[in-house]
């Protein structure tokens, strides 16, 4: 099939998803088009999509489902037959229904699922879980899955007859609420409006900016690592608990799972 171009369209508020769909989409020869859907927007942006494009969706594992941010985005969101590959970055723990959730989402607004993979990474709150992962050897490994999704969509005439199968149950369970909501240090902040601007889910007014919604915060991490004053940290006792909580239940060597 002659395609047209590929359409990245992920989530990533601490970066990582964002490299390894980068690292993925290096292996795919197609004219590539960035729809990041990290930052905030009011009012959700039209993506629709061809019969000819190839969109690869990414998105970080947030309790073993797609964050609820990145699927409002999906009520804009449609597709003719376009084929499309999956990826879900995981912080070493589970991804549990995260991949069957998001497969599920893209084939009910028109796409066709033709891969998918899961790719164990550095833990976004409790970073010496899988510690500077994606490391060398995982970025080849998310390179030759780009190279495996090249080399299908430029021998296939038609993709009807793949049928990907990723784990996961439905119904899909409980969605966690967030773990660690940032608190700021008053005297450190500058009120520059970094930790709003950068915020994904809008918890954060720019009129208000040393309070951060509970409600909307999805404990991502951005306002962190975005503030240069390092103003804005999460509760030392609170973290102390959720590392030795996922110390127990992760392991920093896990391998990615590729669906092809």
């Amino acid at each position: 099939m002659k395609m047209n171009e590929l359409k990245l369209v992920y989530f990533s508020p601490t970066g990582t998803t964002r490299k390894v769909i980068m690292e993925a989409a290096s292996g795919i020869d197609l004219k590539s088009v960035s729809y990041d859907l990290t930052v905030h927007k009011e009012k959700k942006p039209s993506l629709k999509f061809k019969s000819n494009d190839l969109v690869l969706f990414g998105i970080p594992v947030y309790a073993g489902r797609v964050p609820a941010t990145f699927l409002e985005y999906f009520e804009n969101l449609s597709g003719k037959d376009t084929p499309a590959a999956l990826i879900a970055t995981y912080g070493c723990r589970e991804y549990e229904d995260a991949l069957l959730e998001l497969k599920n989402e893209v084939e009910s607004r028109g796409f066709k699922v033709i891969g998918a993979a899961a790719f164990p990474t550095e833990h976004s709150i409790v970073r010496s879980i899988g510690l500077g992962r994606p490391n060398k050897e995982d970025l080849k490994t998310i390179s030759d899955f780009g190279i495996q999704i090249n080399r299908r969509i430029h021998s296939e005439s038609s993709f009807g007859a793949i049928n990907i199968t990723v784990p996961g149950n439905s119904p899909y369970r409980k969605a966690g609420a967030a773990a660690l909501v940032p608190k700021v240090d008053v005297t450190m902040c500058t009120e520059c409006g970094s930790c709003a601007r950068n915020c994904p889910t809008g918890a954060i007014d720019p009129k208000a900016l040393k309070k951060t919604d509970k409600k909307k915060c999805i404990s991502c991490q951005k306002c962190l690592r975005s503030c240069k004053q390092k103003a804005r940290y999460v509760s030392g006792t609170k973290l102390k608990i959720l590392t030795g909580k996922l110390n127990k239940v992760c392991q920093s060597d896990k391998k990615a799972e590729i669906f092809l």
